[in-house]
């Protein structure tokens, strides 16, 4: 059966539908108003768009959202979504649309698509850091999704990267994802523009914020890959670069430059929900 894929960012929403030949429809993407109210109604109605139009039944829909997704499909909060706190979005969904729904951390919707079909197939221990509004991650490990104890592994955008710097949503300050995030590469882009700072430069200076929570995840996680998801892939090549050199300029203790690849995820901002509509394909499939 075919299933539907949402993910829910912390500025756009996107949709897609999976086949059951492994091909998947154009995906649709719009920005949304912050609201869950708002995002809800417009996730109802393009989910009853695509069943209407589809030939054959949708009996499961995954959804990716940024936060602390409980494993009840309960959000219990978002730094990015400030109004989702202790949302249950799983039962607001199925009662909307009457379909069972699978709900999914983003990052871990990203991760499980490179696992499965991407850039990823065949590797066990694997970090998927997807870049957008904020900066979160999948963790793959001994080839299933890590979710920790409490289902918050993977939050990586909230190590301090700098003590007492700039303030973020979470609360805290100075977190990684406040000077590396796809909504910071922009700022930075548009600053150096103003100063007619040359665009390699400015790669080279984001490349390097971005190297240094990748050192620091690969002291702790030992990956044998790391996949760079999001907006941010758009760039291609000069971006994988220019983060690629300043990861493997320093050698420690760990040897990055001979014991981790790092590449460009294989579907940009589909990745999300793409893995949603996995997750939710695998989850029809147990039952």
């Amino acid at each position: 059966m075919p299933n539907l894929g949402f993910d829910i960012g912390g500025t756009n929403l996107r949709v897609l539908r999976l086949n059951e030949d492994g091909s998947s429809s154009a995906l649709q993407q719009q920005e949304h108003p912050n609201e869950p109210e708002a995002i809800i109604s417009v996730v109802v109605k393009l989910a009853r768009t695509f069943i209407k139009e589809t030939t054959k039944t949708i009996e499961t829909i995954g959804v990716g959202c940024a936060g602390h997704v409980l494993p009840t499909g309960v959000i219990k909060s978002s730094p990015n979504l400030p109004n989702f706190i202790n949302l249950p979005l799983k039962q607001i969904l199925e009662e909307e649309i009457q379909t069972q729904v699978i709900v999914e951390n983003d990052a871990n919707c990203s991760a499980w698509a490179e696992h499965q079909i991407g850039a990823g197939v065949g590797i066990e221990n694997l970090l998927v850091a997807s870049f957008g509004t904020g900066i979160g991650a999948g963790l793959i490990l001994g080839g299933s999704i890590f979710r920790g104890s409490y289902g918050l592994a993977g939050e990586v955008g909230h190590m301090t990267l700098e003590e007492n710097g700039r303030p973020c949503p979470c609360g805290n300050y100075g977190c990684w994802e406040q000077y590396s995030s796809g909504a910071e590469l922009s700022n930075l882009i548009a600053k150096n523009n103003t100063k007619a700072v040359p665009y390699e430069r400015t790669l080279t200076e984001f490349g390097e914020k971005v190297a240094i929570g990748f050192r620091n995840l690969s002291h702790i996680l030992d990956p044998e890959m790391i996949i760079l998801t999001g907006g941010i892939t758009s760039i291609g090549d000069p971006l994988l670069k220019a983060i690629q050199q300043a990861y493997f300029r320093k050698v420690g203790h760990r040897d990055n430059g001979k014991l981790t690849q790092i590449k460009l995820g294989m579907f940009g901002n589909e990745a999300g929900a793409l893995g949603a509509a996995l997750i939710a394909s695998a989850q029809e499939k147990i039952q």
